[in-house]
């Protein structure tokens, strides 16, 4: 299927989802945290450090729970910035677009969809890798949503199983993870993604065990 019929197809099952949660509104209440983020210790050989600079991962002011740490093994550096929405409605969720990219001073260098060898049993995770440049230094940042155990990059798809959710499931909770690492001089998007690969196989199992399912 071309890639234009399939976005016209998830956008029409968003309008007819909508259509449905507005004709028949469903009760949907908060979803906790299965445990808290204090709870998340650095990964073996990792030392907590300072969140990232805004100017690199810009905060969403609405996102009631966040996960806003650095971690540090010799050289190496890793941002990570995870904000947690219990319940969600469209003034109130998750958005990648308007807080992946810092508010100015900045240009936008690729953005490219990425699969992690992250999930359980060695699972693929999609992600958007993108990088930037901001006051001469480069970084790598990479974003994706999670909603109720299901990884995704699109905010298309997060809308709908967000929608699937609070009409079948009765919940609207869901997470956007971003994790940003400077690049070192002449290091490539590829060399920095193998790197937050590498971390994040040891950082995300701790993630899920606080993220509802």
């Amino acid at each position: 299927m071309r890639r234009g019929m399939r976005f016209a197809l998830i956008a029409l099952g968003l309008l007819v989802a909508t259509g449905i949660a507005v004709a028949m509104p469903v009760r949907v209440k908060e979803t906790p945290l299965r445990a808290s983020f204090e709870t998340i210790a650095a990964p073996p050989g990792w030392r907590a450090t300072d969140e990232a600079p805004e100017t690199i991962l810009r905060p969403d002011e609405r996102a009631p729970l966040r996960l806003a740490r650095g971690y540090a093994t010799g050289s190496e550096t890793q941002w990570v910035l995870v904000e947690y929405f219990p319940i969600q409605d469209e003034a109130r969720r998750a958005t990648a677009r308007e807080f992946v990219f810092p508010a100015q001073g900045w240009s936008r260098l690729t953005e490219q969809g990425v699969s992690l060898p992250i999930g359980p049993g060695g699972a693929a995770v999609p992600a958007t890798l993108v990088l930037i440049e901001v006051n001469n230094q480069r970084y790598a940042v990479l974003y994706w949503y999670e909603i109720a155990g299901i990884p995704t990059p699109s905010d298309h798809r997060y809308r709908a199983h967000l929608l699937y959710n609070q009409l079948v499931r009765g919940r609207s909770d869901g997470a956007l993870i971003r994790i940003a690492s400077p690049l070192a001089t002449g290091e490539d998007g590829g060399a920095a993604l193998a790197r937050q690969t590498e971390f994040l196989r040891a950082f995300y199992p701790a993630l899920l065990g606080s993220l509802p399912r």
